[in-house]
């Protein structure tokens, strides 16, 4: 915490009230000039004797005689401050010995700053009334507002010398405390996730006590529904499962740039882009085919969450009779409705939408991705149907047109 400098301290005595003869607007009766005159005497030596709660006391009951009055605002702004230091500084022991029953030292401070408000709305033609919010301020700990509250009133005197002491006062005490700061933490194991060994990304904690990350525990459970540090079975359902907030802004506050990493790969493996595709090999689909599948293995679970927070959209393949290899050429699909069951399978209901032949693909995660060629000019794609199908329809006339023995032997 940066504290207000002796320049401050200083700077905060309390002005004089003038006296009947020398009040040359005469607002008020004599008499309650009189009596307010006497409060305010009061309250100054009250304040010079650092009695500020008696000083307080008087300047409250003066102002409540004439409320608004710039003198004494800003007299009783000084008192509430000063005050409000005084606690700040008060050891353990003494507050051991002697406990203090009245207002704690933030809402004396926050006292002070709404009378010093005041002054500078209705009285902001003098640099004292920005001095005195910028000490509140400093003692709320909102260090840039002071700094902007002295540079305006610099705007308002700038010749004034308190004002510049303080403000550099105050730009050297904020520089010394952001360099005494604690130094950066450096990364163990604690912030690790014990499934896939990287920086925890949306930690989840379950209710044995491990944490791992949300992606992670998900695909795990996939497999059984307990815990893979101490096999405690969890009554969990990883998709809803609320991420654990106070220790992700604990990795995302220190360490920064990891956990944009984290969530650029988590991102790309989500969102593969335009480029790749999913591949879900079992059947032959053609465009405009509807389909119903029922996905039960560990594998195609994880590859569904995944598509499901993306575009949608995956490839769907045979394998080719001749080769046992994945065929050259599938079907890009949409998933319209997914449905996840009690027991983890999901519900899908797919819709073809346009054919491609397959440039590249390797295996992740134990599912097939691919570098799509998409058919995307309709001529070619229907050119690419009537030619199959003329091609089988040939094939079947040639059948015909054997002889017996020979449609025997075929």
């Amino acid at each position: 915490m940066v504290t207000p400098s002796a320049s401050f301290s200083a700077a905060l005595v309390v002005e004089d009230f003038p006296s009947l003869e020398r009040d040359d607007k005469m607002e008020m009766p004599p008499d309650k000039h009189r009596e307010v005159f006497d409060l305010a005497q009061c309250g100054a030596r009250a304040f010079r004797e650092r009695r500020f709660d008696e000083a307080i006391s008087f300047y409250s009951k003066a102002h409540n005689l004439r409320s608004g009055d710039p003198i004494i605002l800003s007299n009783r702004s000084s008192a509430f401050c000063l005050i409000s230091q005084v606690l700040r500084e008060r050891s353990a022991a003494d507050s051991e010995y002697q406990p203090l029953n009245g207002l704690d030292p933030t809402t004396h401070a926050e006292l002070a700053l709404k009378d010093a408000e005041k002054v500078v709305t209705t009285h902001g033609n003098s640099p004292r009334p920005y001095l005195l919010k910028a000490y509140a301020l400093i003692l709320l700990e909102r260090y840039q507002e002071a700094r902007e509250s002295l540079l305006a009133g610099l705007q308002v005197d700038p010749l004034s010398h308190i004002l510049q002491t303080c403000l550099s006062d105050l730009d050297r005490s904020t520089n010394a405390a952001a360099r005494a700061r604690c130094p950066r933490l450096d990364r163990t194991d604690d912030f690790e996730c014990t499934l896939c060994f990287k920086l925890l990304f949306e930690p989840v904690t379950t209710p044995c006590g491990h944490t791992f990350c949300r992606s992670c525990l998900h695909q795990a459970m996939d497999h059984g529904n307990k815990c893979p540090m101490c096999r405690t079975v969890l009554f969990i359902g990883p998709r809803t499962y609320p991420i654990s907030v106070t220790l992700s802004n604990i990795i995302q506050k220190n360490f920064p740039e990891e956990y944009a990493e984290r969530r650029s790969e988590h991102e790309n493996m989500t969102y593969a882009g335009i480029d790749l595709m999913p591949l879900f090999v079992m059947d032959v689909v053609l465009p405009c085919q509807k389909m119903a599948l029922n996905i039960f293995e560990p594998r195609y679970r994880l590859m569904v969450r995944r598509i499901m927070e993306g575009n949608h959209r995956m490839g769907m393949v045979a394998i080719d009779s001749a080769t046992g290899t994945i065929a050259d050429c599938g079907c890009e699909v949409e998933i319209l409705e997914c449905e996840p069951l009690p027991d983890g399978r999901f519900y899908l209901e797919v819709e073809g939408s346009r054919r491609f032949r397959i440039l590249r693909s390797w295996d992740e995660d134990g599912t097939c991705c691919l570098v799509p060629a998409l058919f995307d000019n309709f001529l070619l794609l229907l050119f690419f149907i009537v030619g199959t199908v003329l091609l089988k329809l040939n094939g079947s006339k040639m059948f015909l047109y054997q002889k017996d023995h020979k449609r025997e032997e075929i």
